[in-house]
């Protein structure tokens, strides 16, 4: 069974255990149930959407820094759109599943609630991942590649300051 988490009201981050992986037909269904059962009208199924994603990792360094930097660009459009879903469904009330069914992809799933939480509470990012690490099941493990991610948008918040 996919692992269903109530991030906040009416908003749901669905993966695939890694602890247990399914099918995806299987994961499809139990999405669909849930959906249904919860009456849930809008799904975000990210996995076509990420086919990006370390890509950059098998190349030569001259060419794998400017594909991180258009991975980190995509990545961190997406996560501002999330966020703005996110916020939608929250302050009206409309339920939304957030999915990620593929292995590599799950640590984007986690990074849109380590965003999401540093972005609209405030949090400083290593404290959002304490905070989620007891809600999560199973082990997500972020990549190096993320952990660069979030140390360059950390840098950027930093020297935006305004004093």
């Amino acid at each position: 069974m996919p692992i269903i988490i109530n991030i906040l009201p009416n908003v749901y981050w669905l993966y695939n255990n890694p602890l247990n992986i399914q099918s995806t037909g299987d994961y499809k269904i139990e999405m669909k149930k849930f959906a249904e059962t919860n009456n849930i009208k809008s799904i975000i199924e990210l996995d076509d959407k990420l086919g990006f994603w370390q890509k950059s990792s098998s190349y030569i360094n001259d060419i794998k820094v400017q594909m991180e930097k258009d991975e980190f660009a995509k990545l961190l459009a997406i996560l501002k759109k999330i966020n703005e879903i996110v916020n939608n469904a929250y302050t009206s009330n409309q339920s939304c599943i957030i999915s990620t069914y593929n292995q590599p992809y799950l640590e984007i799933g986690l990074s849109i609630w380590i965003y999401f939480f540093n972005q609209n509470a405030g949090l400083p990012f290593d404290n959002v991942i304490k905070l989620l690490s007891y809600k999560i099941i199973g082990s997500i493990a972020l990549s190096d590649t993320m952990k660069k991610f979030f140390a360059f948008l950390n840098l950027n918040q930093v020297s935006n300051v305004k004093l």
